[in-house]
């Protein structure tokens, strides 16, 4: 059931388990609940739909490097981020959870062997094919010769992606059916309140227009983004000036992004052979994105961060899917009708272009990248976990009076240095395989030169409320629960000690499914033994 607080009689809300967050991790944990008959609350400061007010709640300075990404990966409303993304999945690799002497914090205090079953439960969340394994090689099955990679440099990967990436859309019905499952929106959690223990009591809330209320629960899970995660913890004053978790001054460190940059242009020597390797693929009705890996073994040798490559086809406005798309929109919005569409088709053999492009994805399953247009060369790589990037509190405050955030992000000389050296090996292996040649910008090839300022953020926002063996090195443990405080655990990639070069949503979301049925299990094992105490 989804309950509007705005027009509730109610101030005050019971449950044995509350969810901050209807995001990916809120979605996951609150699916994963669907089977029990555990009470569970989701709260959800948005709607259903955007409010332009809710969003104002995310403003925050940039005190650092510029962070696009602090204002436009942060969405406020049913489904969360969900609603935005593109559905791109993959899930860490084992080396991303292991210590590497040359980054000063690395290591989970999990292994990706800890992960592995609820990356599996993930899947039916997001929506993709569980049957095909992430090692799927879709070259093979359509019987196209691969380029002459050195695997030991570079590898020729696939990415799964959803078929309906937002969760409101695709999970939205079973929490709306649900007797034990609700969704409270338009409720801003303010800060959490403890008891006499120092464990959660409750959570304060309120909404735009200044209604406040109370939400008490056994076990709490911090389910939102990153830095609303870390916003969160550090306007909770009722536990520590500092704070919730934060004995240690750990809370808003170490936060991370996906680093990117285009450094170069390609020039295939065969460009349909080009499009046969890296245009998309699909399978029983799933779609697969080629991308190149670097070999997390050659980065360990070569003390480099984990990367990746993507190519990418630049689409130009007079592209005919890009006309039909924006005619879709505008037909949606009612600014033109079909009958627009209709003479776009009939005009300039459009009809015939977009036949051949619906041939080749249902009959060929193959995607369609331009055939002319200029092709770049993009790089993503994890950042280095530095203390230099971090969340602070600044004076200003919103609408609900809470402080807003302050982020001081920059790119550190490792992170550059991985940068530069994905874009040559990536280039030199494309040339050596014969398939393109790679022009590449000049700054890549200035080893000593810091080119931060041509990288950008990816909107994978992580860390702030790390993983870690002890409180003195995390703000959450192994389990994800909070050091110090027995009923609070974080669904979120605020967790994240570092952030290999994948999306972060499916290994949150393997997370949150992992930390509910903890806390399914934890609700079990105290039911029986209050049974076993009333016999």
């Amino acid at each position: 059931m989804i309950i509007d607080f705005l027009n509730s009689s109610k101030s005050e809300f019971i449950a044995d388990v509350c969810i901050i967050g209807s995001g990916a991790a809120g979605f996951a944990s609150a699916l994963t609940f669907l089977k029990s008959e555990i009470n569970v609350l989701v709260i959800e400061g948005g709607d259903s739909t955007f409010k332009k007010d809710a969003a104002s709640i995310h403003q925050a300075k940039n005190t650092g490097k510029h962070h696009a990404g602090i204002h436009k990966a942060r969405e406020r409303i049913i489904g969360g981020t969900t609603t935005k993304w593109g559905g791109q999945a993959l899930p860490f690799m084992k080396e991303d959870f292991m210590d590497r002497p040359h980054i000063a914090v690395s290591g989970w205090p999990i292994t990706y062997e800890d992960l592995k079953p609820f990356y599996r439960k993930a899947e039916n969340i997001l929506g993709t094919d569980p049957s095909t394994k992430y090692t799927y090689q879709p070259w093979n099955e359509w019987d196209i010769k691969l380029p002459g990679f050195n695997k030991s440099i570079l590898n020729l990967i696939v990415t799964k992606w959803c078929k309906i990436p937002n969760f409101a859309v695709q999970h939205g019905e079973k929490i709306k059916n649900s007797s034990k499952v609700n969704i409270l929106k338009n409720a801003n959690v303010i800060e959490f309140l403890p008891d006499e223990l120092e464990n959660v009591k409750s959570i304060s809330i309120r909404s735009i227009t200044q209604k406040e209320g109370i939400v008490k629960a056994k076990y709490f899970i911090s389910a939102g983004g990153a830095f609303e995660s870390v916003r969160l913890f550090l306007n909770s004053k009722k536990f520590s000036p500092q704070g919730i978790g934060n004995k240690n001054g750990l809370v808003g460190l170490y936060i991370q992004d996906h680093v990117a940059a285009i450094v170069g242009q390609i020039f295939p020597k065969n460009r349909k052979k080009f499009h046969d390797i890296f245009d998309t693929f699909y399978k029983n009705g799933y779609k697969y994105l080629p991308r190149l890996r670097l070999s997390p073994e050659f980065a360990k040798n070569n003390k480099l961060l984990h990367a990746s490559a993507q190519i990418v086809f630049d689409i130009d406005s007079n592209n005919i899917l890009t006309k039909v798309k924006e005619n879709l929109t505008e037909i949606k919005s009612k600014r033109k009708t079909y009958l627009s569409l209709v003479l776009l088709l009939l005009s300039d053999f459009n009809l015939y272009k977009i036949l051949k492009i619906v041939f080749r994805w249902k009959i060929l399953k193959r995607g369609t990248s331009p055939i002319a247009g200029p092709i770049w060369l993009e790089i993503h790589s994890e950042q280095e976990p530095s203390l230099k990037n971090k969340i602070t509190l600044n004076k200003e405050k919103d609408i609900l009076n809470q402080q807003r955030i302050s982020l001081d992000w920059n790119i550190s000389e490792l992170t550059n240095k991985t940068i530069k050296e994905m874009a040559k090996y990536s280039a030199l292996e494309l040339e050596k395989s014969g398939l393109a040649n790679v022009k590449l910008e000049s700054w890549v090839n200035f080893s000593n030169q810091n080119t931060s300022k041509l990288m950008t953020d990816s909107y994978h926002q992580a860390g702030g409320l790390i993983m870690g063996k002890n409180e003195q090195v995390g703000v959450v443990d192994s389990n994800c629960k909070v050091f110090g405080i027995n009923n609070l655990f974080v669904a979120s990639s605020a967790v994240f000690p570092t952030s290999s070069f994948s999306n972060p949503t499916m290994t949150t979301i393997a997370l949150a499914i992992k930390i509910s049925e903890q806390i399914i299990n934890d609700l079990k094992v105290q039911n029986f033994n209050k049974d076993q105490f009333n016999r």
